[in-house]
């Protein structure tokens, strides 16, 4: 301990007197010791920390699938989830959940706020126990009794935290709920602050019958021993069983059995953070493979003083031990530097983060993350160390005595060589995997939504839950009278929801001869107004749009998109057509297609329009819509005069969501726009790093052959000749660099073809952009030390040490 001691003291001075070499060497170390900490970070709080649940690794999510509507990881209908539960012998408990709005009545005002209706078994199939109270009962729910479990936070911003909590009445859609229980703090499971039994939507007995695709999320919490293979085995022998014809005429229909860790995060960006801290490790490497070339040089000016060690008696382990403390020492520094840069970088990644990142929050610098830190600092000390130290104690120490200076063996050259072909190939991996992102950014902002997003002001309305279905017509007609006259304003229209999610499977009947025909169909269905496709620029493809003359007591008619036109009268017009909800037997009304319009990809970008069909809003009018307005201006300005205007109607009715539409809809593109933004500054580093370690390897090789350099200008080689030999020697090393990081990008695009859209893993653009601009830096990084080595004086030369 006492030699270790030493050999730190000495280390510290032997860097202080090089302050130069110190102050490169920190903060090159820093900036990949302090990224690969932040991005530790991002992993240890989405990724490695458990799931504040009892056993999280029993806990699975369910899903419906059906590829040949395009339903992956689906919501699933409440009978099928019954099914599951009486049949699956891997599941020990199975509970349905149901994320919903409400509006909360206040004494001074209303609000919007999040809900989630739950099956009674939720929280004791999760683990966890109520702070103050008690759950609702199976009992309670049949019974549909308005009874709510409320979530800590809720509990001390709407009702202060106060003892009186339990037993007060919440107001929730006009109908007074009794609080009967209070979450703990810890609790997160979603955002909502109120938790209400499953049984309390008012179309209740239609969810309850429902099957195929539905609209209820599905966890379960698997047997000891059990495998969620084992259970996904189950699972699809229980959906062949339930889906009896169907699943002959869609044999991959099935049931989805997925972690809840995987889910919480989602498999895409799980893959895209693994991405990320891969290209960050790439980063430090190249950092380290720079600092091990300065290093490599710096051991070539030290071989007197090792041959004085060594012949005073000091053994090579003993020489090697003072080499590496000086490395692990100058780690170390750049770790505690790093930890500066770790947290600004982690302000900068929670300010940019994407909204559906879950757990993001919880990034800190833990003790974990510290550990983590230390361990990297301790192995980058010795990665950078360990090859001088090796060739150093392998020279001859007869030789370095009889020396006057340093020199370059073959073996140091070759080292250095294969640092800096090393550095190339890493860098190019980085620039082709950030260049086939920003490639796939750029297709999916280029896709067409099938609407014009430019100039709409979106804002979301929530009319009372007790208002008939007349009432609200008039209050939306209403509304739209006073915002369209305000001025400003070209077009407005009002839809349920324009952005949405997922949709419930239907059976859709089809008149046709004498006989309907029925499809068991993923629908969406909105009513709308009748100028909303005007506000929204969608074009109408055939027939008319809504009028004045679509009247609560006129036959029913709708609107259908392209998609539902195709999959059920890809033979003949739609227009004209009928089609009811249900079975042909059914009492639901029959639908009279009077219009087809252009899809719109309303589940984001890179998702393909699902069939949706349209209603008036005179005929069915939703409690909750959303009102967009298109101005001829900027929207935002507007916001305080169109708030206005809908307050004018009725002031007590919640008006929440405002935001521009190009943001709403842009919202689905924050993750890859995140993991593009955090690629491509990643792969500027290592390209800029790259550069330098090319740079400083071919400075180095002219100082240590001056003297070569000038037995040849003595013997007749031109400036011109020793310039091209230069860059040839330079360009050579980039070259093969190029060429290993050329096979390493096409494995990177095979592991991530995941992740592109509109672009392919081999992009030809993107490979030959990334050659071409590697070579460039390349040959920039070795025309200055190549010129240099031209204007060499042959006599300075030749007298050179």
């Amino acid at each position: 301990m006492t030699g270790l001691l030493h050999d730190i003291r000495y280390a510290v001075r032997g860097l202080t007197r090089n302050p130069g070499f110190t102050t490169v060497a920190v903060l090159t170390l820093a900036l990949g010791i302090g990224a690969n900490t932040a991005m530790f970070s991002v992993l240890n709080a989405v990724l490695l920390r458990p799931l504040p649940y009892r056993s999280p690794e029993q806990l699975a999510m369910l899903f419906t699938e059906i590829p040949s509507q395009q339903l992956r990881e689906g919501r699933s209908a409440y009978q099928d989830v019954e099914q599951w539960r009486m049949q699956s012998k891997s599941f020990a408990d199975i509970a349905v959940f149901d994320p919903a709005s409400a509006t909360l009545t206040r004494i001074d005002r209303s609000e919007q706020i999040s809900v989630a209706r739950v099956s009674p078994n939720l929280f004791s199939l999760l683990g966890v126990q109520l702070a103050r109270g008690r759950n609702f009962t199976a009992e309670e729910a049949e019974q549909r009794q308005r009874v709510s479990v409320i979530s800590h936070p809720f509990w001390q911003t709407r009702l202060g935290g106060s003892s009186d909590a339990l037993g007060a009445t919440i107001e929730l859609d006009g109908v007074p709920s009794r609080v009967i229980g209070i979450l703990p703090a810890g609790f997160q499971f979603g955002d909502q602050g109120v938790w209400e039994p499953h049984t309390m939507f008012p179309d209740w007995e239609t969810r309850r019958r429902a099957r195929g695709a539905g609209s209820w999320f599905v966890i379960g919490r698997l047997r000891p021993n059990v495998t969620f293979d084992q259970a996904q085995t189950e699972m699809n022998a229980i959906a062949r069983h339930l889906d009896g014809p169907s699943s002959a005429s869609d044999p991959n229909r099935g049931i989805s059995v997925v972690p809840l860790t995987l889910h919480v995060t989602g498999s895409t960006a799980r893959l895209a953070l693994w991405m990320l801290a891969g290209a960050v490790f790439c980063v430090l490497v190249i950092a380290v493979t720079n600092i091990a070339g300065l290093t490599l040089a710096r051991s070539a000016g030290r071989e007197r003083e090792i041959a004085i060690r060594s012949a005073l008696g000091a053994s090579r382990a003993r020489v090697i031990r003072q080499l590496l403390a000086e490395s692990v020492t100058l780690a170390v520094l750049s770790g505690i530097a790093g930890l500066l840069v770790a947290s600004m970088t982690m302000r900068v990644v929670l300010a940019m983060k994407p909204a559906n990142l879950a757990r993001l929050d919880a990034l800190t610098l833990d003790a974990r993350v510290l550990s983590w830190t230390l361990a990297l600092s301790c192995l980058t000390g010795v990665l950078i160390g360990l090859a001088p130290a090796l060739t150093t104690v392998r020279r001859n120490m007869t030789q370095s005595f009889r020396e006057r200076g340093g020199s370059s063996g073959s073996s140091t050259r070759r080292l250095h060589d294969a640092l800096v072909v090393a550095e190339f190939a890493l860098a190019i991996v980085l620039l082709v995997g950030a260049g086939l992102l920003t490639r796939s950014l750029q297709s999916v902002e280029r896709v067409d939504p099938g609407f014009k997003s430019d100039r709409v002001l979106s804002i979301q309305i929530s009319s009372p839950a007790s208002w008939a279905s007349a009432q609200r017509v008039e209050y939306y007609q209403r509304v739209l009278e006073q915002v369209q006259a305000v001025g400003g304003v070209e077009h407005a229209g009002i839809i349920g929801d324009l952005i949405v999610g997922g949709s419930p499977e239907q059976t859709i009947s089809i008149e046709g001869g004498t006989s309907a025909v029925s499809e068991r169909l993923r629908l969406r269905r909105d009513e709308v107004s009748d100028d909303f496709f005007a506000t929204l620029g969608t074009p109408l493809i055939r027939g008319r749009l809504f009028s004045g003359e679509d009247r609560p007591d006129s036959p029913r008619v709708a609107i259908v998109n392209a998609a539902m036109a195709r999959r059920l009268w890809s033979e003949v017009d739609a227009v004209g057509e009928r089609f009811k909800l249900g079975a042909p037997g059914s009492t639901g009304p029959w639908f009279t297609v009077v219009g087809v319009v252009g899809d719109m990809r309303r589940q984001g970008p890179e998702r393909d329009p699902m069939p949706q069909m349209f209603e008036p809003l005179a005929q069915n009018p939703s409690r909750n819509s959303t009102l967009l307005v298109r101005t001829s201006g900027d929207p935002v300005s507007m916001v305080g005069t169109l708030e206005a205007a809908v307050r004018r109607v009725d002031k007590h009715v919640p008006i929440y969501g405002v935001t521009t539409l190009t943001d709403r809809f842009g919202a689905f593109n924050t993750e890859r726009r995140f993991q593009t933004s955090v690629l491509v500054a990643f792969a500027v580093v290592a390209l800029v790093l790259a550069a330098i370690g090319i740079y400083g390897l071919i400075q180095y090789s002219i100082v240590t052959r001056t003297r070569e350099i000038g037995v040849r200008m003595a013997v007749g080689a031109q400036a011109g000749d020793i310039f091209r030999m230069v860059l040839r020697e330079g360009l050579q090393l980039g070259l093969m660099g190029l060429a290993l990081g050329l096979v390493g990008a096409l494995a990177l695009g095979q592991v991530v073809s995941s992740l592109l859209f509109g672009v392919t893993a081999t992009d030809p653009p993107t490979f030959v952009a990334v050659s071409v601009l590697l070579t460039a830096v390349a040959a920039a990084a070795c025309y200055l030390p190549a010129r240099r080595a031209a204007r060499l004086d042959p006599l300075v030369a030749l007298r050179y040490e």
